[in-house]
């Protein structure tokens, strides 16, 4: 295993599903304990989803974010660090005008290949046939359960 060094716009971009992600390492520079990418969340919200066999963090750099977890409604800002366990449904909702930017963190890595293979299929094909799209979530860890709550929040 060698060490890694990036620059601050080093690591491979991949843009899909509402966010762009900038992956600073895969695992393979942490025998494969996690991924860290910085994320630009730039859509409105994400699906309500689980991943069954990681954890996932955020770290709030810019922005805000209402994170729905288990039912539970917060807000996060600039400073805050989230951390969703194994298996807990989850979403997220922008709330602030410009984008959130965020570090994020899966644990163990691999669910987040499901952006580049998005990107890759193109997404308006995937988001077209929502079959297709629920199945390639599920081949990379993700279990899409619906669409995040309208209530939920401010």
């Amino acid at each position: 295993m060698s060490s890694l060094f990036l620059m601050p716009d080093g690591g491979e971009e991949v843009t899909a599903l509402g966010s762009t992600y900038r992956v600073k390492t895969d695992g393979s520079h942490v025998a494969m304990a996690y991924s860290v990418m910085e994320e630009e969340f730039w859509g409105d919200t994400t699906p309500l989803h689980t991943h069954p066999d990681a954890e996932e963090a955020f770290y709030v750099l810019a922005g805000q974010v209402e994170v729905w977890a288990e039912e539970t409604v917060s807000t996060a800002s600039a400073g805050a660090f989230i951390v969703v366990p194994r298996g807990a449904t989850h979403g997220l909702r922008r709330l602030s005008d410009e984008p959130v930017r965020m570090i994020t963190l899966i644990s163990p890595p691999g669910f987040e290949k499901i952006f580049a293979e998005v990107a890759e299929q193109g997404e308006e094909n995937l988001l077209a046939d929502p079959d297709r799209l629920l199945a390639l979530a599920q081949k990379h860890g993700t279990t899409i359960i619906g669409d995040y709550p309208e209530l939920a929040g401010p």
